[in-house]
């Protein structure tokens, strides 16, 4: 038998639980997002250090063989405070999550949806071509060039530059 098939005891479960629960809270409050979220994250990291806490006990008084009873009930209480306090903080993330979104969220979000109606706007006049039309330089050959905008040459020396002349009036 592996020790992870072993049944365990109701504290230990109980602890595991609070584990459980602590994780699912931390993905909560990461979708809270900050700054919203910055009391929550201190007091869950508080809350992961008493538990961290809760099972070094644990295990302490599981090596020594029989557990003691004063420490198996200084075990509970602190069991039962970060129960209490993980209870205090999922209502909280729970009350921002309900809460209407800020006002930052509301621009970021109306912006977002004008540039997509305005670059569905622009496919639909212009179709796929570029608006602003294609580069002379970017992605072409030599060839290409010579070929699409009339430039002649061996292909090593630059075009001559084009002669301008004044007229005087």
């Amino acid at each position: 038998m592996t020790p992870d098939s072993l049944p365990l005891s109701p504290l230990a479960e109980k602890i595991l639980l609070a584990e459980i629960k602590l994780e699912n809270l931390a993905l909560e409050i990461a979708e809270i997002g900050q700054p919203a979220g910055s009391e929550l994250l201190r007091r869950l990291e508080a809350l992961k250090i008493e538990d961290r806490a809760l099972k070094r006990n644990f295990e302490e008084s599981q090596l020594r063989g029989e557990p003691d009873s004063a420490r198996v009930a200084k075990i509970e209480a602190l069991l039962a405070h970060i129960e209490r306090e993980e209870k205090s903080v999922k209502e909280d993330a729970d009350f921002l999550n309900r809460a209407a979104p800020s006002s930052m969220t509301i621009a970021v979000q109306v912006g977002a949806q004008a540039v997509d109606l305005a670059r569905r706007g622009m496919k639909k006049v212009i179709g796929d071509h570029h608006p602003l039309g294609s580069s002379a330089f970017v992605n072409h050959t030599h060839e290409n060039l010579a070929t699409e905008y009339g430039l002649e040459g061996d292909g090593d020396s630059p075009p001559p530059p084009a002669k301008i002349e004044r007229t005087e009036g």
